[in-house]
């Protein structure tokens, strides 16, 4: 009987208060408790994107960038994204989208496609997005230089910097390149495009 008492009295001195380490280690969360991130995957509402440019067959880039390109991004009704435990009213830190894509040029040749979206806290209400998708190409007018030259499935590109205007509305500069990673045969399909957008969210 007397020894299970002293395993006990000794136990409990011994575990049952916090050491220095464990008091140091407890202070130090403490301070930075502040700096506590969580991720959140949120219901997002509706939002429509529309960026129009000017765009270039990068096959033969000599020409230059000619008007106009309209992209259009439909925001899937889900967010994923990272933000401070204490502070949510701040800007998220990082932002993933899942986008549905609808591009073409004044020639009416299009790619429409699915793409996810990771943006990135830079400035106060501004982020830098990149892009990756992968659509479906259909060149509806073949004897123009457009870059969309072949139907099938490419990569789809893109680069953007973002400012909120508001809760509702942001603007948008964008660097888009349809490459010509066609996945079931030889594809040509090789355009880049430059232009300026607007978001609304509803």
């Amino acid at each position: 009987m007397k020894l299970p008492i002293f395993f006990l009295i000794f136990s409990t001195s011994c575990f049952g208060q916090n050491s220095p380490k464990e008091n140091l280690l407890d202070s130090l969360n403490k301070t930075r408790e502040s700096e506590r991130g969580v991720f959140n995957l949120y219901i997002k509402k509706p939002e429509f994107e529309i960026i129009a440019g000017g765009f270039r067959n990068r096959e033969t880039s000599q020409q230059g960038f000619k008007p106009f390109t309209l992209t259009y991004h439909i925001y899937l009704p889900f967010q994923f994204d990272l933000n401070y435990v204490n502070q949510t009213a701040k800007d998220k830190l990082l932002k993933i989208n899942m986008t549905l894509i609808v591009q073409h040029s004044k020639y009416g040749n299009y790619a429409v496609g699915f793409g996810s979206r990771f943006s990135f806290l830079v400035l106060k209400k501004t982020y830098v997005s990149y892009q990756f998708g992968m659509v479906w190409c259909e060149p509806t007018n073949r004897n123009v230089n457009d870059g969309i030259n072949e139907m099938g499935f490419c990569f789809h590109h893109e680069f953007s910097l973002s400012y909120n205007l508001s809760k509702h509305i942001k603007l948008t500069a964008n660097v888009i390149h349809l490459s010509n990673g066609n996945l079931f045969k030889e594809g040509k399909n090789n355009q880049d495009v430059i232009g300026l957008g607007i978001a609304y969210q509803f």
